[in-house]
């Protein structure tokens, strides 16, 4: 394909993602209506980023860029001279929403439609993507879009994509904090206590009933986790005071921490400004400034322009 003469343009883009779910540590992802979009042409000689939205001035404008070097490597020996990206991000960064794996997902897709000369199928993106990320949960969301319950099977990444019930929406508080997912996974121990094993399973089952089932109680405790949460707090706190303050809260269906953090989400049924205010609230008795955001799940996952 010779994406030089043609000027061929491609353009992708990529929902954000929160993952685990309280109990659902490396397996539950859903995706949400926050967007990384990706243009890419092929023109000139050598590489220009254009970047603009949350974050820009922290990526990289070289070859450093993690969305370039996951084109490169899947475009292969069809990678151009001469590369044009335009990224506009509305996903915080560092924050737990999966901006990293939607990244790597854009980079993905964008490679191996430059070696294909068509976009690539969804399974293909999703296996790739899922090994550079070393776990499934964001990818899957990224990617399928929805509530995704993924697991790798013989080596093969296997995830299905879920609607939730009508109503059910996911309100975010997002601390001007920053924490660095491979600092957050250093953080767990190799192994678990087979009780905490034990007691994530069942609350992981509750989780899914109390959410299709939507049974406030099950809910409830299903995003309650032994593995992950209780460990990371440790990196910041308030956390912590975060997810107690809303569990306590009426009109509060679960909350937890948004995948490494340290952002806190909680899913709601038409409370999510009052959760919103109350999570404010909270971390700026840390004196840490916060925001509040309403979200929608995104169903669509990734796209294709």
């Amino acid at each position: 394909m010779d994406m030089c003469a043609e000027k061929t343009k491609m353009k992708v883009r990529v929902p954000a993602s929160t993952s685990n779910l309280g109990s659902g540590f490396d397996v539950v992802g859903l995706a949400l209506q926050m967007y990384l979009e990706v243009e890419a042409v092929a023109e000139g000689d050598g590489l220009v980023i254009e970047a603009e939205g949350l974050g820009a001035s922290q990526l990289p404008g070289d070859e450093n860029n993690l969305i370039y070097r996951m084109i490169r490597e899947h475009a292969g020996d069809a990678a151009p001279a001469g590369l044009h990206l335009k990224i506009r991000n509305d996903i915080p960064l560092t924050r737990g929403f999966g901006s990293s794996a939607a990244a790597i997902v854009a980079g993905i897709a964008l490679g191996l439609w430059i070696k294909r000369g068509t976009p690539a199928e969804r399974q293909v993106v999703l296996a790739a993507a899922s090994a550079a990320e070393g776990h499934p949960d964001n990818a899957s969301a990224a990617v399928l879009g929805g509530l995704t319950v993924s697991a790798v099977i013989d080596g093969q990444v296997e995830a299905t994509s879920l609607r939730l019930p009508y109503g059910i929406e996911l309100v975010v508080l997002i601390p001007d904090r920053e924490i660095e997912t491979k600092k957050a996974r250093e953080i767990l121990p190799l192994s678990i206590p087979r009780s905490e094993v034990v007691f994530n399973l069942q609350r992981l089952g509750l989780l899914l009933a109390g959410l299709f089932q939507n049974n406030r109680t099950y809910l409830y405790h299903g995003v309650k986790d032994r593995i992950h949460q209780g460990r990371r707090i440790h990196l910041l706190p308030s956390m912590g005071a975060v997810v107690k303050a809303l569990n306590d809260h009426r009109g509060c269906l679960g909350a937890f921490i948004s995948g490494a953090g340290p952002a806190v989400a909680a899913f709601t049924s038409g409370d999510g400004q009052k959760l919103g205010e109350l999570g404010i609230a909270e971390f700026s008795k840390e004196g840490i400034p916060a925001e509040a955001r309403i979200l929608a799940p995104d169903y669509l996952g990734l796209t294709y322009d």
